[in-house]
């Protein structure tokens, strides 16, 4: 592909530079989330590269391997995310479980299901929130280095 020349002020003269444009940063990426799922897109109004969410994941260090540093938060995200949605529906299902047994009369175990699954819950949605700040500093690391 055809590189771009752009004219960049060096101290006291202007330099012709050019870039490949295969690295442009119109190649950036950014996520759109919704509903606990996030859409990576690649530029402005270009392709969605992967989708990511509850037992959902993509290769995301495949996409930002360009990065070294985007890699290790992929790596980071990767992990969080699948540990916040496993935790997250045990808690769920324990929360179900219990309040069906609450419901059928009085069981010691009901509270303890109840309160160890919202617990479990919430241990699962503050992992899937890291998994999102991963995410997103995957992102901007691997858009960091492109070249413009």
């Amino acid at each position: 592909m055809a590189g771009v020349s752009c004219l960049v002020w060096s101290g006291s003269h202007v330099e012709a530079q050019s870039t490949d444009s295969t690295r442009r940063y119109d190649q950036a990426l950014r996520f759109e989330s919704y509903w606990g799922n996030a859409k990576i897109i690649r530029g402005a109004d270009g392709p969605i590269v992967g989708t990511a969410g509850w037992f959902r994941s993509f290769d995301v260090e495949q996409v930002v391997a360009a990065s070294p540093a985007a890699r290790a938060e992929a790596r980071v995200f990767k992990t969080n995310n699948f540990r916040g949605s496993a935790v997250g529906v045990v808690g769920a299902v324990a929360t179900v479980v219990g309040v069906v047994v609450a419901s059928k009369g009085s069981n010691a175990a009901s509270p303890i299901l109840i309160i160890g699954g919202v617990g479990a819950m919430g241990w699962g949605i503050h992992h899937l929130n890291k998994a999102t700040a991963a995410l997103s500093r995957s992102l901007w690391w691997y858009n960091r280095d492109l070249v413009r």
